[in-house]
């Protein structure tokens, strides 16, 4: 049996985790984030990604949206021949426990909005589950968007005391540059529970910039779209019993982001491989084309 390290303990790494687990030994996982390093996750070690060079293994495996970042890391310290990187089709978020505590929160929220008068949208990853007839759960998070910055407040105010202790709020903060925002203002709330395979749902927000609408990606790029994409408003589509607020020109939103063929599972999808992210300077390059 071949002994294998996983890279990462996140969402991802888990996922590998369970899909590995009865085939290979795994005999360690590491992982960037020092909080983690020294600690267990299934009776495992967890090591930084440095100490790899000290371990044993045939193997190491990582996947997700940032394999590209993992994989040039990890070529800086072992040979390429050791390094796999799982497809898409290899890699599933959901639980049956997660399919269910997904789906619970998605309608709570949605009648949440409903009786407090705030428009959302469903989009991204969790946008294209829906429209492929798949579970929610099966990405990392569910992504959401309201259209002002009082909302986002708003809800890091509220949804603590309207959720109750099963579930966690984190709030994300601006760090330095930002497109609209200032420093210290809020990026993102995130939602998680209690489960060993949490649910992650995180509520964002689009500003305007210019002829564009835009939001803070994590690595310091920004993802943006003409205003035009979102000017039609709102429609609802049916989800597991329960509709959900999304774009109405959803279709032209995915597309700017994904290409025509958003639909199709890729072999690999990295941050990398999005068509709308942008450095500030790249944004700003191109508004004064425009």
């Amino acid at each position: 049996m071949q002994n294998i390290v996983i890279f990462g303990t996140g969402a991802a790494g888990r996922a590998i985790y369970r899909a590995l687990k009865d085939e290979f030994n795994i005999v360690a996982f590491i992982d960037n984030n020092p909080n983690k390093q020294g600690t267990k996750y299934c009776d495992i070690e967890i090591y930084s990604v440095q100490n790899v060079v000290n371990l044993k293994f045939d193997y190491v495996y990582l996947g997700g949206i940032w394999a590209d970042e993992m994989e040039a890391q990890l070529l800086n310290l072992i040979d390429k021949s050791k390094i796999k990187v799982l497809d898409e089709k290899d890699i599933s978020f959901s639980t049956p426990s997660r399919q269910v505590a997904t789906d619970e929160i998605m309608r709570v929220l949605d009648g949440y909005f409903k009786e407090i008068k705030m428009d959302y949208f469903l989009c991204n990853s969790a946008l294209i589950s829906l429209l492929r007839g798949n579970s929610l759960s099966v990405v990392s998070d569910v992504d959401l968007y309201v259209m002002n910055y009082a909302d986002l407040e708003y809800l890091a105010r509220e949804l603590p005391h309207f959720l109750g202790s099963e579930y966690k709020l984190n709030l994300r903060y601006v760090e330095g540059d930002a497109a609209v925002r200032t420093d210290g203002q809020i990026k993102r709330i995130s939602i998680t529970n209690n489960l060993s395979e949490s649910i992650v749902i995180d509520i964002g927000l689009f500003d305007e910039y210019e002829n564009f609408m835009v939001c803070d990606y994590d690595d310091g790029r920004f993802f943006y779209f003409p205003k035009e994409i979102f000017e039609g408003g709102f429609t609802r589509l049916e989800y597991m019993g329960f509709e959900l607020n999304v774009l109405k020109h959803y279709n032209e939103y995915l597309e700017f982001m994904y290409g025509k063929n958003y639909l199709e599972i890729p072999k690999r999808f990295s941050s990398n491989d999005y068509l709308n992210l942008k450095t500030k300077d790249e944004l700003e390059a191109l508004i004064a084309r425009q």
